[in-house]
């Protein structure tokens, strides 16, 4: 499998492509989460400046990307979460590319994600999923997250389930 690394900004062209295919695979699976507005150039140049940003490629393609940090969106407020630490990792925007999928990707970024828990210490990792993205909440509840709650996201229809997976003590 290939390994995971920080991106940089010379990646940014082969990260949108990526994102637009999943964006036209979502959407031929009537999935709509993600959009032409979102997530933008703009959102992943500044995951890339944050070293927030990493990414899976082989030799010549890219094959995944994933988002994490410790920040949590406003409307992560409202969620009931399991743990009341402030030493959580948050995880944004993974995606695997079509060409990708069912190959164990997604499995690889989260293993990794979790890796990075145990090194930083942190409590637990935080996610939010699209409910009408039934292959993403399949794969989570695989991973043993548990649903925690939902928000609601602007200009998306349906709600955006909340995940949370504990490691250390509350």
């Amino acid at each position: 499998m290939a390994e995971i690394i920080k991106a940089k900004i010379d990646d940014i062209a082969d990260i949108m492509k990526l994102i637009n295919d999943c964006v036209n695979n979502m959407r031929a699976n009537n999935i709509f989460q993600w959009d032409e507005d979102y997530p933008n150039e703009e959102v992943i140049l500044e995951d890339i400046a944050d070293g927030n940003l990493y990414v899976m490629k082989d030799e010549n393609r890219f094959l995944g990307i994933i988002t994490l940090n410790e920040e949590q969106d406003e409307e992560y407020k409202t969620v009931d979460w399991k743990s009341k630490s402030s030493d959580i990792l948050v995880v944004h925007r993974l995606a695997v590319s079509p060409l990708g999928q069912g190959k164990g990707i997604g499995k690889s970024f989260m293993s990794f994600a979790e890796d990075l828990v145990r090194q930083k210490n942190y409590n637990s990792i935080r996610l939010d999923t699209y409910s009408g993205n039934p292959i993403a909440l399949s794969f989570y509840k695989r991973l043993g997250y548990e649903k925690v709650g939902e928000v609601y996201f602007p200009g998306r229809e349906l709600a955006f389930y909340c995940y949370e997976k504990i490691f250390g003590s509350n």
